[in-house]
């Protein structure tokens, strides 16, 4: 086997390679030899059909195997012997299979680039961070305890608003009871605006044993058709009332929430504010790093990445359908704005996993078990489904592997090599502030 470098450069290795006849002939003797042992044809005993036979019927199908194996192994030595880092199989060009000649073929590789990783502390990224104010966590301890109220105290006195009352009721349209008009034993907390409007109204200064007549139209919007816009009565027996027990926020309200006292209670919901920013925070620093890696990452790039790549984005925008900036481009600039994106996300992409494979981040079982479940969270209603979904097919599952890694690189790259600037943000300003980001 004869290799001949055709061209080298940083993005391209080529090769000629010859087999010589001397070699093929050899090889196809030895495989007839070898077949003309059980070989079995009409007319002619087992091993002994005449060589000119069998060279008729199999050297075109021996040599063919003989060109695949002499493509393979020339790929090995040839990646092995120039020490390539190639981005795909070679593609096979000017290949010449002729009968009683030199097999030829040239090997054409795409070469991934030699990535120097940037020099990350030059980056200056912002990084937004949320003020909790006292006021924010008084607001929501208030609806923490909106939904800890607790009615164990027994009134004989008329029922006021806020107070719960436990009734059994039957309602009535045109004199007859419908379906799913009775109640027994029902806790309503009056002015909640649990019942179609007005019930609740009407048993304001009833008591308990008190027999009421609630009189009340349906909304004329109301999921059921057969009652929408109609009148109707409703015959109710208060079986009792009772006030809302005023809940204390201390140490052993605290306890309910898993917190030693009120003060790891506020820091817990402060937290917990705070958690609520934080993926359109991640989403907001990406896009600052990918910016300024973009103006740093200048290596040349396989042609074939780059292609593939447009056409992951052409494809991903044609399924949005909707997007009027690019549907307003020109052909031309359609095809510069495509061409931007497609380097950008190659180069960022080829950094980043030059980056986890220098700094020796992998996958653990926890990283992939958070994937699914991030997975599973587009699909309300059939999370199960798509976890066991993707624990059954081994290529999604692959699939989820590269931004997973790529997520590790990005917030390890944060917690360890970019320069982090905090920048305080109230509420209303931080939301503002992403969703105009965010939304450009």
């Amino acid at each position: 086997m004869i290799i001949s470098e055709l061209k080298k450069d940083k993005t391209e290795f080529h090769a000629k390679v010859t087999i010589s006849i001397h070699d093929i002939s050899q090889q196809i003797d030895t495989e007839l030899a070898n077949v003309a042992k059980t070989a079995k044809m009409d007319g002619f005993r087992v091993g002994k059909v005449p060589l000119t036979v069998l060279r008729k019927k199999y050297v075109p199908t021996i040599r063919n195997g003989i060109a695949r194996d002499k493509i393979d192994a020339a790929t090995k030595q040839i990646i092995k012997d120039n020490k390539l880092n190639i981005a795909f199989d070679p593609a096979i060009d000017d290949f010449k299979n002729e009968d009683d000649q030199d097999i030829e073929f040239v090997l054409k590789f795409e070469l991934l680039p030699v990535i120097t990783l940037p020099d990350f502390k030059k980056i200056s990224i912002e990084k937004p961070v949320l003020d909790v104010s006292k006021k924010d966590i008084d607001e929501q301890l208030d609806r923490i305890l909106s939904f800890s109220k607790s009615y164990d105290k027994e009134t004989k006195s008329k029922a006021k608003s806020g107070d719960q009352v436990t009734i059994d009721a039957i309602g009535y349209v045109n004199g007859e009871a419908f379906d799913g008009g009775k109640l027994n034993a029902h806790k309503l907390v009056l002015g909640s605006k649990s019942f179609i409007p007005g019930f609740e109204d009407q048993l304001i200064g009833s008591k308990a044993g008190d027999d009421v007549s609630v009189k009340v139209d349906f909304p004329k919007d109301y999921h059921s058709k057969d009652l929408a816009g109609k009148p109707s009565e409703f015959k109710v027996k208060v079986l009792a009332v009772h006030q809302e027990s005023i809940q204390k926020i201390d140490d052993e309200f605290a306890k309910k929430f898993k917190c030693e006292n009120v003060e790891q209670l506020r820091e817990q919901i402060s937290k917990n504010i705070s958690s609520n920013y934080d993926e359109s925070i991640l989403i907001f620093m990406k896009m600052e790093l990918f910016d300024k890696l973009e103006e740093l990452l200048k290596f040349e790039i396989p042609a074939s990445l780059l292609e593939r790549e447009k056409e992951i984005l052409k494809d991903q925008v044609s399924k949005v359908g909707d997007n009027a900036e690019v549907k307003s481009m020109s052909e031309k600039e359609r095809a510069k704005y495509f061409d931007g994106l497609a380097s950008r996300r190659v180069r960022i992409g080829l950094m980043l996993a030059e980056y986890v494979k220098q700094k020796g981040l992998s996958i653990t079982e926890e990283d992939i078990r958070h994937a699914l479940i991030e997975q599973a969270k587009n699909y309300p209603g059939q999370e199960q489904m798509v976890i066991e979904f993707y624990q059954k097919n081994k290529n999604a599952l692959e699939n989820l592997k590269g931004p997973i890694l790529e997520s590790k690189g990005v917030k390890a790259i944060f917690a360890n090599e970019v320069v982090i600037k905090e920048k305080l943000y109230t509420a209303d300003k931080l939301e503002k502030f992403l969703e105009n980001i965010l939304r450009d």
